[in-house]
């Protein structure tokens, strides 16, 4: 056999050398390399389709060598593109990986000549290797880079994906090296490893693997290998990226989790969507059609404030299209020149200025709400400022909706004179504002409501919107937010917009404000403050466990059923609890052997079998259900690991509100990204939301740090009150491999239920490592396909804008502005 390397180029993070040999009689070649400071890297072979000039390029060496002629053939190797040093390359002969037939050494820098002159004087013969790898891949192992994301400021993790043809019981491994072939990075975690039926050919199988490695953000260059252990290293597949490609995926990933408040061109979308002076005028050209015009109550309090902020605020109150209002000031300045010299400046009998002795913040304000005499009370800060459809788009509401007591829009800050910051907010959701106040601005109330609530006292001094805004929600009729930017809360040095630092009295009286509330709703709850600033968790003091009955469906896969259940019993510091393993058609004695153990040592394990064949997720859910008398019904994955102890308690206590009918976990890979956060469903449309956060980030309006009422919450961890679950009929066993998790939810709040996200219950999930991707088994995806289609047209009337603001995009979880 003999061989000459004919050309070199470089492309892809690879370099590619065009290999002519004669005297082939083997149907493959393996190639690998090893780097001058031994260590052992991938190479791959691919043999290329010979044409005339292939011909021509043969018979040219056989005139120079005598060897060469019509019987060659042509194969490209691919070698890893590490600048930082050179690679001996081998060629080995078919499957006996002895010694090699054919060594050459790849240089870098020569490479990079060798590859910039092929492609200025033989551009076609170029491209004719370059990138092979990508173009042949049927049954050739390949990998892929699929992310980076940040988990700190200065490490990330890299997620990669391994495609290899099935050999049964084979064992892989994976390593990456920077470019000088050091070894890098940290826990590596294989994220998937599942078999499916090759796409191209059915009869053949192929092994999915999904890698997540931890680095450093000032590793550049990246050559990720991914090998079958015991057999060398030529038989395997690799994948190099450079310092551009990791830009780009770090970008790429940075812009994946940009949400609405961090968009550099809100300003924009806000121009755009704002009132004209055009659409000003025909408002008050409606609203003199009116019959019925609320008369609003604008109550503001008054402390010193700086003269142009003072003026910007009334100005603003002044232009709103909605005439009929009343703009009380409650001046506790004492002698103030500045803000003397702004009243003095207005002369309209809408204004009423109320003097009074400084107080707090709670009883200054409760001055103002004393001289209201409007249908509707709203509030405004003495240093912001409000646009002048605000009022209008509020009575536009309650028109429509003439039980509406309590009413809120959405708000950006104003720093500088520029709008930043945006916060476009859900409908009412309760959980949400337990947690936080996310109404905050600009808050308006009926009459109505505020005479049967008790008036906020100095206890909450600082928190006395919220405490007001929780107290109200107790009695209003109807709560609406009206989605249109309307408020601007000024950022300056002493403003709460700006640092909460400034007015820490106001985290605590927002802790009482809601401790308040619950025990005014008869619930005994602990309230503390979270890491984010002014976040709560509120921990009921449970006077009796309820029983949780843990039903987790399981076939085989005995290696993720131990570490499920035992992570549950080593983990669980709830006391009252039941796990029932739902036996599913699994084959291995180590199975059933598993089952025997477990229920020997543990009394509340049990294994049940459901009778059915196949794989019905429903169905063997539902059997399980059957089997248990608990009062709370969790369902969990065989491929989840519990993280927090308190996990179960947190989930229960939500159940003390009687109009919480389903709970869901946060799930994260295990490489710390977030995996699920709550599943965003609209017509045509589902998935989870705000994944791929790290542990730490906080997400949009901190959703991911906090509860939340979200349309449905996975399968994966999810807790039902039993009478719920058996008066919607359990779930749905036509639904039996797809999103019978996510119909169950809807059915729920069908009920009038709330689906609570709980980022207080943490499990690593393993997703789809037992039973693998649906899309990437032709057969099996036929099937989901067909429920995904049922499903989509059950639901297709349910509502756009309740739970994510219509002002944002209906079609992804990671809350971006829809422009």
């Amino acid at each position: 056999m003999n061989y000459r390397i004919l050309d070199e180029c470089r492309g892809n993070g690879k370099g590619y050398i065009k290999l002519l040999a004669s005297g082939v009689s083997v149907d493959k070649l393996y190639a690998s390399a090893v780097a001058s400071n031994g260590r052992e890297l991938v190479c791959a072979i691919y043999e290329m389709p010979r044409n005339g000039e292939d011909r021509d390029v043969a018979a040219l060496h056989g005139a120079d060598t005598g060897v060469y002629g019509e019987d060659a053939r042509l194969f490209v190797v691919a070698v890893p593109l590490l600048d930082g040093v050179d690679l001996s390359v081998r060629v080995f002969e078919g499957v006996s990986h002895g010694e090699p037939v054919f060594r050459f050494v790849f240089k870098p820098v020569e490479s990079k000549i060798r590859s910039r002159l092929l492609y200025k004087r033989h551009p076609n013969r170029a491209s004719q290797i370059r990138d092979i790898d990508q173009r042949r891949l049927s049954g050739q192992p390949f990998v892929y880079v699929t992310g980076i994301y940040y988990l700190t400021p200065t490490e990330v993790v890299c997620r990669f994906h391994a495609t290899i043809p099935y050999e049964p019981d084979a064992k892989y491994e994976a390593f990456v090296v920077d470019a000088s072939a050091h070894p890098v990075g940290t826990n590596l975690v294989v994220l998937e490893d599942s078999v499916v039926p090759d796409p191209h050919n059915p009869l053949l199988r192929l092994r999915e693997l999904g890698y997540s490695i931890g680095l450093h953000g000032s590793d550049r260059t990246l050559c990720i290998n991914v090998h079958r252990i015991g057999a060398p290293f030529s038989d395997g597949c690799f994948t190099c990226i450079l310092p551009p490609e990791v830009d780009g995926f770090t970008r790429g990933a940075t812009e994946e989790l940009r949400y609405a408040s961090q968009d550099p061109q809100y300003h924009q979308w806000f121009e755009r969507h704002r009132a004209t002076p055009s659409d000003i005028i025909r408002q008050r050209e409606s609203c003199m059609s009116w019959e019925n015009t609320p008369l609003v109550s604008i109550i503001t309090p008054v402390f010193r404030t700086p003269e142009s902020f003072l003026r910007a605020m009334i100005v603003s109150v002044l232009a709103q299209s909605y005439e009929h209002f009343e703009l009380i000031l409650v001046n506790a300045s004492g002698v103030c020149p500045q803000v003397d010299r702004v009243l003095s400046e207005f002369h309209d009998s809408r204004i009423h200025v109320v003097t009074c002795e400084n107080k707090s913040i709670s009883e200054n304000t409760n001055v103002g709400i004393a001289a209201a005499q409007g249908d509707y009370l709203a509030f405004v800060d003495h240093d912001d400022t409000i646009e002048p459809d605000a009022l209008y788009r509020y009575m536009l509401t309650v028109r429509e909706d003439p039980e509406t007591d309590l009413l809120y829009c959405d708000e950006d800050h104003l720093r500088d004179g520029e709008y930043e910051w945006p916060i476009f907010k859900p409908d009412f959701n309760a959980d949400l504002l337990y947690a936080q106040n996310y109404i905050t601005h600009m808050l308006m109330v009926s009459s109505y409501a505020l005479s049967r609530v008790e008036l906020s006292g100095p206890e909450v001094n600082g928190a006395q919107d919220y405490d007001l805004t929780l107290k109200c929600s107790e009695v209003a009729r109807s709560i609406h937010n009206v989605p249109y930017m309307l408020y601007h809360w000024r950022e300056h040095s002493n403003s709460t917009s700006a640092g909460i630092e400034s007015k820490s009295y106001a985290i605590t009286g927002g802790a009482v404000a809601v401790k308040n509330h619950f025990k005014r709703v008869g619930l005994n709850v602990e309230v503390e403050e979270r890491s984010v600033a002014c976040t709560y968790k509120t921990s009921p003091q449970l006077d009796v466990h309820p029983r949780v009955g843990i039903i987790i469906p399981t076939k085989d896969h005995v290696d993720l059923l131990s570490a499920c259940v035992e992570s549950v019993l080593a983990k669980t510091d709830y006391d009252n609890y039941d796990i029932i393993c739902v036996e599913n058609n699994s084959t291995s004695k180590e199975t059933f052997s598993y089952y025997q153990d477990i229920q020997r040592l543990h009394k509340n394990v049990h294994v049940v079998t459901w009778p059915g064949t196949g794989f019905n997720y429903s169905a063997i859910c539902n059997f399980g259900a059957a089997q248990s008398d608990a009062d709370l019904l969790l369902f969990l994955n065989n491929d989840t690991e519990i993280i927090n102890p308190d996990w179960l308690t947190s989930m229960v206590g939500l159940f003390e509100r009687p109009e919480v009918g389903v709970v869901g976990a946060k799930l994260y890979n295990f490489d710390g990204l977030t995996q699920h956060a709550g599943i965003w469903v609209v017509p045509g449309g589902f998935d989870y939301m705000n994944l791929n956060f790290s542990k730490n980030g906080a997400g949009y309006m901190n959703l991911l740090q906090i509860p939340s009422d979200v349309a449905a919450v996975t399968g994966a961890c999810q807790m039902v009150r039993r009478p719920l679950f058996e008066k919607i009929g359990g779930l749905d066993e036509e639904l039996a491999v797809a999103l019978n998790d996510v119909d169950l939810c809807l059915k729920a709040d069908q009920q009038g239920y709330l689906v609570v996200f709980d980022p207080d219950a943490n499990l690593y999930h393993h997703e789809s490592s037992s039973r693998g991707h649906e899309n990437r088994d032709v057969r099996t995806y036929k099937r989901f396909d067909q429920e995904r289609y049922r499903f989509l047209d059950r639901w297709s009337g349910v509502e756009r804008g309740r739970f994510m603001n219509i002002n944002l995009n209906q079609y992804d979880g990671h809350f971006k502005i829809q422009w």
